[in-house]
């Protein structure tokens, strides 16, 4: 174990003045069964933790499973995406931060490039919990004077990370991983193409078996199932955020057939895009 302060006179300072929460959120199995593409924050930290369920979690050319009392810590510029265990869902809080300076570190950097950004919160599990939980109320409840409090909250966050969650060194990352990674992003980035197994396995330079095995043991999806996915998630997204026909969205998502679109989108949702789209934003939209 590593820890990157280890005298109790090395507390860094953190001037709660200078630091700004950016947003707290809380996201059910409903958000994160949604698929997600590798994006990066340019100007804040992220933090989360997770209360529940398991995923897989892509940080740079590294996977890291990920469960109950886990916290992820991804630095500003830090590329990632979370995937849910579809079988057991995935809960969990996260912040966006900005303004923290510690020492030795880049600016919106919580732990050095060296140390494991995915940690288990073992005995600080109930504190860090309470602490997220307390950051959330303040923002949605709108409480008196919360951005006075949210920076204090945030001291003690971090404070319990860096000095009472044990560390542990980011592992290297192996040649298997950095091929599959890379080919999930060209999935995520052509979704809307046709794309087979064999091709796939070419571009990971691995046979078809052994493709399809790694890649779902690393995604918790086999790849074609991890496609629909991704057309899933932009179905969704569409029929969330625009009035697009069903058969508009079904083309948009790279479905070519509007009953495989339907039966798809049921299997994976649990019911009918156009059940989806009312329940999610009501009848008074069309």
């Amino acid at each position: 174990m590593v820890m990157l302060y280890q005298k109790k006179n090395q507390l860094p300072d953190m001037p709660a003045r200078d630091i700004q929460l950016v947003y707290v959120g809380y996201n059910d199995r409903t958000e994160t069964s949604l698929p997600s593409s590798f994006h990066s924050h340019a100007q804040h930290l992220e933090i989360q933790y997770v209360s529940k369920g398991k995923g897989i979690i892509s940080i740079g050319s590294h996977l890291y499973h990920v469960g109950a009392d886990d916290l992820i810590v991804y630095n500003r510029g830090m590329l990632h995406d979370e995937c849910a265990n579809p079988d057991y869902g995935l809960w969990f809080y996260n912040c966006g931060v900005r303004g923290l300076q510690l020492p030795g570190l880049p600016a919106d950097y919580l732990v050095d490039d060296s140390i494991s950004p995915v940690m288990h919160t073992g005995r600080s599990a109930n504190a860090i919990r309470s602490i997220f939980s307390c950051l959330y109320e303040q923002v949605h409840e709108q409480r008196e004077q919360g951005s006075v409090v949210c920076p204090y909250l945030l001291c003690s966050l971090f404070s319990i990370i860096r000095f009472q969650v044990p560390h542990v060194p980011r592992q290297a990352d192996t040649r298997r991983d950095i091929a599959l990674i890379q080919v999930k992003n060209y999935m995520d980035q052509h979704y809307m193409e046709e794309m087979t197994v064999e091709q796939l396995s070419t571009m990971a330079h691995m046979s078809v078996s052994g493709f399809a095995h790694q890649f779902k043991q690393r995604s918790g999806l086999a790849p074609l199932r991890y496609l629909i996915r991704l057309r899933i998630g932009k179905a969704q997204q569409l029929l969330f955020s625009t009035n697009l026909s069903i058969t508009e969205i079904c083309i948009r998502s790279g479905f070519g057939n509007i009953s495989y679109f339907n039966n798809q989108f049921k299997k994976f949702v649990g019911m009918s895009p156009q059940s989806w789209r009312l329940l999610k934003i009501g009848r008074e939209k069309f």
